[in-house]
């Protein structure tokens, strides 16, 4: 547990967003009753904090439970503009730290996507699922578009993508995700390979249907309902994971 002394040596941001580590923690186990007061002194000190927020903070830890505690992690958050994942591994400056990923010789080709938010996400399900790089097709919504960076919550941060015509794709093995082909559970992934994933209306291009048919073919998701498609962010991650569960041998948990 890192001592208060500490935390007032820490840049502004940084210090309050330790500050509010410290009240994340508190939600979950008893820590000692001084030392959360002086925690709570360094936030209500910030330079951040106006007096709003600090009227609220207040009322948050006046109640005094677990409940109130992530309450006042939530708002700190807030002030300092961040969105809040609990689960994202952060460095010691609060940074998403990228370095924790298991990446696999897995690549995605975005062929002609135009919605940035189902860019963002597939960023985001790649990022999961142990994807090394993406190729955007010219024509794709741009992973900068802040609709994009949004829904990915900065995994095209980390992930790194690159514009790319189709004919000019790494010689690697290439399948592509659409109706059609062969049923996921049966499909041979490949240990290194491009997946190409199709337009939201279109599905693949003819370009990309030739590249997939001349290298590994079509993988389909069988489905069992009325409609006749699910969304593209979301087929992708069905994908990615059944392509790395089989790299690893073993289903994730």
């Amino acid at each position: 547990m890192i001592s208060a002394k500490k935390i007032r040596t820490l840049k502004p941001r940084v210090q309050l967003r330790r500050a509010a580590d410290v009240f994340h923690e508190a939600a979950a186990v008893d820590l000692d009753k001084d030392y959360l007061d002086e925690v709570f002194s360094i936030i209500l000190s910030s330079d951040l904090v106006c007096d709003e927020d600090e009227d609220r903070i207040r009322w948050f830890y006046d109640k005094g439970d677990s409940l109130s505690f992530e309450d006042i992690y939530y708002h700190v958050l807030t002030i300092l503009g961040d969105t809040p994942a609990d689960w994202d591994a952060r460095d010691e400056e609060g940074n998403i730290d990228w370095s924790k990923r298991i990446a696999r010789d897995h690549f995605l080709f975005l062929d002609h996507l135009r919605s940035p938010y189902n860019v963002g996400a597939v960023f985001r399900n790649a990022e999961a699922f142990g994807v090394k790089g993406i190729y955007i097709a010219p024509g794709t919504a741009s992973p900068e578009h802040p609709r994009a960076q949004r829904t990915s919550r900065f995994a095209t941060e980390g992930i790194p993508w690159g514009e790319r015509e189709i004919s000019s794709l790494p010689d690697l093995p290439v399948f592509a995700l659409e109706v059609g082909g062969e049923d996921i559970n049966r499909f041979e992934f490949p240990r290194e390979g491009i997946c190409i994933i199709g337009s939201e209306e279109d599905g693949i291009s003819k370009e990309a249907r030739a590249k997939a048919e001349s290298s590994l073919g079509i993988v389909s998701i069988k489905q069992y309902g009325a409609k006749g498609s699910i969304n593209v962010a979301s087929a992708a991650a069905i994908m990615l994971c059944k392509w790395m569960e089989r790299e690893m041998d073993q289903p994730l948990s």
